[in-house]
């Protein structure tokens, strides 16, 4: 999973610009490609890259990166695709690419996306432009390979270990398979990969007399237990994570991880406390493993967690948000104000029912405030 799938174009072309030049998977250019042939090498070179990141190519910057728009020709996205199937490569793979536009900064730019590849490298087995047949062509660094060259042995050899699956250690390697749960198959405590049964997920019930943290208290049954999950390497175990099962047993999840926001002054006590996943990080990935949204048990559960529970789509969002949220604590207190949705909660004691009534406030108004933030956030 690329690190900027939940980043906007904007926020996207704002993040290439800060780092003040180009990289591995982007790069600026003032206008479109004249010669259709240099734009499709420039494609080839950024599939044929061992990360696993999607690559971007911005129209409408100058070197300097100022912002310039653009003044010749521009390519539609069902050119470059026409131009693209009608070549002739190795395997029959083949780039994929997306064309969108967006108004930057007041300017017109326009992004060309070139989606990651796993089946590396692709290369072609006729002659186009000045790419030879059977060449291979990539980036390294903010550099492609000459137009009449051919990528290093080493870099040959890296592309194709990504395409076996060789160039990520095994703890990287199956959080990054647990995506396609068609590969996991159950077993007695837990869950192995069919291709390589050497990875297993194992599931063991905790024994310690742990209290219901306060987003159960969101479901319609509050009974909750706790398992630790185990993820494995043969015996080896590699992480390990604390299960929580929610709604008297319909969801089963990682805890989400707890945030303070709001502090007194330069103090370093913290008014309010809420607990959050982050989009795209290892314990969101074992959250969409486990989470079922096709099974109406865990979709209806689900629903009333992501009410008290934030789920950002960054850890940079989280950062950003949570001083918004310093600067503008009296919005997050009258925000929490307004709210009287979780006032029927008992627990056993008074004073958790009162804790546990402020935490589910402050995460409802935080999801409240976070909508409206990222609606004028996208927009600037």
């Amino acid at each position: 999973m690329s690190r900027f799938q939940y980043y906007s174009i904007d926020n996207l072309i704002r993040f290439f610009l800060e780092q003040g030049k180009e990289g591995d998977c982007w790069d600026f250019k003032q206008e479109w490609h004249e010669n259709i042939a240099d734009l499709i090498k420039d494609i080839v070179c950024f599939a044929n890259t061992v990360h696993d990141e999607n690559c971007y190519l911005i129209f409408g910057v100058a070197d300097n990166l100022d912002i310039t728009g653009m003044q010749k020709p521009r390519r539609k996205q069902a050119d470059i695709i026409d131009a693209i199937s009608n070549l002739m490569f190795a395997g029959d793979v083949y780039p994929a690419v997306e064309v969108k536009t967006t108004v930057f900064d007041g300017t017109e730019l326009d992004v060309l996306t070139i989606f990651n590849v796993k089946n590396t490298p692709i290369y072609l087995k006729k002659q186009y432009g000045q790419m030879r047949p059977g060449c291979i062509y990539t980036r390294i660094g903010d550099k492609n390979t000459p137009d009449n060259g051919n990528a290093d042995m080493t870099d040959i050899e890296n592309l194709w270990r990504k395409r076996l699956g060789l160039t990520k250690p095994p703890l990287e390697y199956i959080y990054d398979r647990l995506r396609n749960k068609a590969e996991w198959t159950t077993s007695d405590n837990g869950y192995y990969n069919v291709y390589r049964p050497e990875y297993t997920i194992e599931i063991c019930p905790n024994d310690d007399d742990l209290d219901a943290e306060f987003y159960a208290y969101a479901m319609p049954n509050e009974n909750t237990s706790y398992d630790e999950l185990n993820i494995k390497y043969q015996t080896t175990i590699l992480d390990s994570y604390q299960i929580v099962v929610l709604d008297g047993g319909r969801l089963q999840i990682p805890t989400p991880t707890w945030g303070f926001i709001g502090h007194y002054g330069y103090g370093l006590h913290h008014k309010y406390s809420y607990k959050y996943y982050i989009c795209g990080s290892k314990r969101y990935k074992l959250l969409q493993f486990l989470y079922d949204p096709q099974n109406g048990d865990h979709r209806y559960a689900f629903m009333h967690l992501q009410e008290v529970v934030v789920f950002y789509y960054s850890d940079e969002e989280r950062l950003d948000f949570e001083a918004y949220i310093e600067r503008h604590q009296n919005l997050l207190s009258s925000t929490i104000a307004e709210i009287s949705q979780f006032d029927y909660i008992t627990t056993d004691t008074e004073q958790k029912t009162e804790i546990y009534k402020e935490r589910l406030k402050v995460g409802k108004a935080i999801n409240q405030i976070l909508k409206e933030w990222r609606n004028t956030h996208s927009s600037t």
